[in-house]
């Protein structure tokens, strides 16, 4: 990629939060764009203001949590826009509740959100970043990926589990 061209961040969860502000200075800077996330409205409205800085940035709407579907709505995606030199795993839940009292599909819901995805996602890229011998990858990850908090270990054990 040459130097004069725009480089390309797809920013998951940038409907709101971390991912909106982190697509907002990227745009500042002059990064194109690719907006994923739950919200279509609220994405829609990071994606104009974006677009009112004078770069790309489609937004789609994709629910992580339906890992099923994820690895093929990313490669849909990405024949869509085009390569991406960086991706920015921000899309995230978290859910406060006592282990011994966490059912399993509240446990499954945030693992697959947190980390599942996450894999997904990136797996769907690195052909891409292999094919064009550069790229960067970004998991956002927070305090709880480094330190516990009572009743918040299915949300750390998913932000230790990036770290990894």
């Amino acid at each position: 990629m040459s130097s004069s061209s725009p480089q390309r961040a797809l920013i998951t969860g940038a409907s709101s939060g971390i991912g909106a502000a982190t697509a907002l200075k990227l745009a500042q800077a002059g990064f194109h764009l690719v907006l994923l996330g739950r919200n279509l409205e609220k994405l829609e409205k990071v994606s104009e203001q974006a677009m009112a800085l004078g770069v790309e940035a489609p937004s789609f709407g994709l629910d992580l949590a339906q890992v099923e579907t994820v690895k093929a709505e990313m490669t849909r995606i990405l024949e869509q826009v085009g390569p991406v030199q960086i991706l920015i795993n921000n899309a995230g839940i978290a859910q406060t509740a006592p282990l011994a009292d966490m059912a399993l599909e509240d446990w499954q819901r945030i693992i697959n959100l947190n980390v599942t995805s996450v894999w997904q996602v990136t797996q769907a890229l690195i052909p891409s970043l292999r094919s064009q011998g550069c790229g960067t990858i970004i998991n956002v990850i927070s305090i709880a990926g480094q330190q516990v908090f009572p009743n918040w270990g299915a949300y750390c054990a998913s932000k230790f589990a990036l770290m990894g």
